[in-house]
C-alpha cells in the first residue's frame, strides 16, 4: 500500500493451506474445482513503501530510500533498522485450462428469426418437448430446457426449422485462476513493471468509473470498503452477489484495493467503483447463457469496463452477441486468454471487440501456463497480490489475475480522460505497450505510456 508516511505491511502466512485455493476446473474430465484453506493474517512487521518511484515518493514525503533488503527480489526497500521482508513460499503449479468443451446436459440456446411471433416460438418448443427457461434481454436468445435423452434430437430439429436463426448447446465456462499464497505489497512487482507506480503520480482513478466483475461474485472485504456497488446474482436469482468461491474478490482486489490504508496490497485504480455480477457458482463454473446475461446486465447497469476472467474453448453466437451489445453501450470487455499453455483460442477473449490478456512474468516472458498466439492482444503480469474472502491476502496467479490489471488500466485511463472514445481507449491500452519477443499481438501493458497516449 502507498501511504502518506511510513506504514506497516501486514505480512500474511498461509498456515492452514493444504492444497491452496484453486479457482479453475479441468474441462474435459468433469473434475470439481479444488478449494482448500484460507489465508490467515499474522502480526505485522515494520517496513515502508517508499522508494518504488520518485514521483510517488515526492507525493508521500518519503525520506531517501535505503538499499533493497535483498538484491534477488523486487521488494520495496527497507531502512537499516527494519528486518528483511519474509520470502514468499513457492507457488504450486497453476491449474491448466482444458481445450475440450463441456456442456450442460439439458439446456440449449435458441435464437429465433426476426418476425417470428412469441406464439409460434412457444408452439415449436412445445412440439419438441422443450420449455423456455429464460430469455437474455436485448439479444433475443432463449435458454430452453429439454430431456437430456432427447437433447440431440431437439437440437437437430431446431437447427432444421425455418423459424430458428441458430441453436447451440450451453457450454460450461470456467474461471481462469490459480493458487493463492500469502504475500504483501512489497511483492507487487507487476505494478512497478507495468508502470502503475509512475502513473499514480497523475491520478488515482474515479468513483464515477464503474468496473463490472462478471465472475463468482465479490465480497466487500476491508480493502474494498466503500468501493463495491449493489450488484446482482444470476446464479441464485437474487440481489446478493457475495463471493462463495473467492475468485471474483481476488479479481476485484487487483483492480481496486485501497491504497494508503495500511492493509495488504494496492489495486490499480484505487478509487474506481466495483459492480459485482455473479454468474459463476462456488465451484468456479457457470454456463454460457448466464455469463452472456451477466455481460448484458453489466452494460445496462452502467459499467464502462467489464472484466471477464473466465472462458471456454468454444464460443457460440449468444456470447458474441452479449459482447457486441456491451460494446454498443460504450463498455469495454477485457477477458482472460486461458491457462492451457497452448495457442488455442478461448472465448470471449477471442472476439474481435475484446481485449484478450495473457500472463507474463518479471522478465517479460509469458508464463508456461499462459495461452499464447497472435489472437491475444496484450500481456500483463500474471501473479498479483489480492485480498481473499477470508480477510487475508494472497498471490493470485493465472490469466484471471493478469486480466484485472488490464481492466483496471482501462478504468484508470477513463478516469483520467472521461471523454475518450472507445477506439482511442483500446489503442492506448494495446499500442502503448512494451514489446515482448513472442506470445501476443502487441506487447506487455505500460500504464504510464498508455496514460500519455490517451491524453494526446
Amino acid at each position: 500500500m502507498v501511504g502518506k508516511s511510513r506504514i506497516r505491511i501486514c505480512l500474511l502466512v498461509a498456515i492452514a493451506i493444504a492444497t491452496g485455493l484453486v479457482v479453475g476446473r479441468v474441462l474435459n474430465s468433469g473434475r470439481s474445482t479444488a478449494q482448500a484453506g484460507a489465508a490467515i493474517a499474522v502480526q505485522a512487521q515494520p517496513g515502508i513503501l517508499c522508494g518504488v518511484n520518485a514521483t510517488v515518493d515526492s507525493l508521500l514525503g518519503c525520506a531517501p530510500p535505503a538499499a533493497p533488503a535483498q538484491a534477488t527480489t523486487t521488494a520495496a526497500t527497507t531502512t537499516a533498522a527494519s528486518p528483511p521482508t519474509q520470502a514468499l513460499e513457492q507457488l504450486p503449479p497453476v491449474v491448466r485450462s482444458s481445450i475440450h468443451a463441456t456442456y450442460l446436459p439439458n439446456v440449449l440456446l435458441v435464437r429465433f428469426r426476426p418476425g417470428v411471433s412469441p406464439a409460434r416460438e412457444s408452439a415449436l418448443l412445445a412440439r419438441l418437448g422443450a420449455s423456455s427457461a429464460t430469455q437474455i434481454a436485448h439479444i433475443g436468445v432463449r435458454s430452453v430446457v429439454v430431456d437430456p435423452a432427447r437433447l440431440t434430437h431437439v437440437l437437430t430439429a431446431l437447427r432444421g426449422s425455418r423459424l430458428v436463426r441458430y441453436a447451440d448447446r450451453d457450454e460450461v465456462l470456467h474461471v481462469m485462476g490459480a493458487t493463492v499464497n500469502d504475500t504483501f505489497f512489497a511483492n507487487q512487482w507487476g505494478l512497478r513493471l507495468a508502470g502503475f507506480t509512475k502513473a499514480w503520480g497523475r491520478t488515482h482513478g474515479s468513483g464515477n468509473v464503474i468496473v463490472a466483475i462478471v465472475d463468482t461474485g465479490v465480497t466487500s472485504v476491508p480493502d474494498l470498503a466503500g468501493l463495491v456497488l449493489p450488484g446482482i446474482d444470476l446464479v441464485n436469482g437474487d440481489t446478493d452477489p457475495s463471493d462463495d468461491n473467492g475468485h471474483g474478490t481476488n479479481v476485484a482486489g487487483v483492480i481496486a484495493a485501497h491504497a494508503g490504508n495500511g492493509l495488504g496490497g494496492a489495486g490499480v485504480c484505487w478509487k474506481c467503483s466495483i459492480l459485482p455480477i455473479k454468474v459463476m457458482g462456488a465451484n468456479g463454473n457457470g454456463d454460457l447463457a448466464t455469463v452472456a446475461a451477466g455481460i448484458v446486465k453489466a452494460a445496462d447497469m452502467g459499467a464502462k469496463v467489464i472484466d471477464v476472467s473466465l472462458g471456454g474453448p468454444v464460443g457460440v453466437p449468444a456470447l458474441q452477441q452479449a459482447v457486441t451489445y456491451a460494446s454498443s453501450k460504450g463498455a469495454l470487455v477485457v477477458a482472460a486468454a486461458g491457462n492451457s499453455g497452448l495457442a488455442v483460442p478461448f472465448y470471449p477473449a477471442n472476439y474481435a471487440n475484446v481485449i484478450s490478456v495473457a500472463g507474463s512474468n518479471q522478465t517479460d516472458r509469458l508464463y508456461s501456463w499462459s495461452e499464447h498466439g497472435p489472437w491475444i492482444k496484450v500481456a500483463a503480469p500474471g501473479c498479483n497480490v489480492a485480498p481473499t474472502i477470508s480477510g487475508g491476502y494472497g498471490e493470485f496467479c493465472g490469466t484471471s489475475s493478469a486480466t484485472p490489471l488490464v481492466a483496471g488500466l482501462a478504468a484508470y485511463l477513463i478516469s483520467a480522460r472521461p471523454q475518450t472514445t472507445s477506439v482511442k481507449l483500446i489503442r492506448a491500452v494495446q499500442r502503448a505497450t512494451r514489446h515482448i519477443k513472442t506470445g501476443v499481438a502487441f506487447g506487455r501493458i505500460d500504464a504510464s505510456a498508455s496514460l500519455t497516449a490517451v491524453k494526446r
